[in-house]
């Protein structure tokens, strides 16, 4: 073997490993930026299913939380606008996955308007689904008298208020409530407000 493909054979061999570094410190600096256990980290436990932050859209948000919502979270409005809880967990502290029925229920929320989302833990996106459904909000979901609604959180087609979760392959997802233009009663009492309850129904 020549000098010279010794040479090209060394140089090839430089750019390969420092591509594999490259793409491997890529991958772990996403991954520290966009994954659940850590995009959610300087979160409020607000009880044993709702995470709530006051930093999101704000100016005191630093440099790296700024990164994080805007690459691995589906979070846009200033804190000024909207307020953001995310459920990684039901009632009990469970994880929510895809395989189990939830049963989501809520009140009145004292605010201009609300939404509830569900996302793919793994990919922030919405889940495909043949109805379209990524999402319930004050206007749509049906309500009792009283303002009472219950959503079921389902794999499997339901009835009533549904919004579908991933069927195959079992994954992990959370629920987002988005809050827009709260009350002044409502932000003063921030984050002990009375958030829905996300109870497992069966898995």
């Amino acid at each position: 073997m020549g000098r010279k493909t010794q040479l090209a054979g060394l140089t090839v061999g430089v750019i390969f490993l420092t591509g594999a570094s490259f793409w491997a410190a890529r991958a772990y600096a996403i991954s520290q930026i966009t994954g659940q256990d850590v995009i959610f980290e300087t979160f409020e436990r607000v009880d044993e299913t709702w995470l709530y932050s006051d930093k999101i859209g704000a100016a005191a948000a630093s440099e790296v939380e700024r990164a994080r919502v805007a690459i691995g979270g589906p979070l846009g409005l200033s804190s000024k606008e909207a307020v953001y809880f995310v459920s990684v967990t039901d009632n009990e502290g469970n994880p929510l996955r895809s395989n189990c029925t939830y049963r989501v229920s809520g009140r009145p929320i004292d605010t201009r308007w609300w939404s509830l989302a569900l996302y793919d833990s793994e990919t922030q996106h919405y889940v495909p689904n043949a109805q379209n459904r990524s999402s319930w909000n004050s206007v749509s979901v049906p309500r009792s008298d009283t303002g009472e609604w219950v959503i079921t959180v389902s794999a499997t087609p339901q009835d009533e208020a549904w919004l579908p979760s991933q069927q195959t392959p079992e994954k992990a997802f959370e629920l987002m409530l988005r809050v827009y233009n709260p009350s002044q009663t409502t932000r003063a009492a921030l984050p002990q407000i009375d958030l829905p309850k996300v109870e497992r129904v069966s898995c």
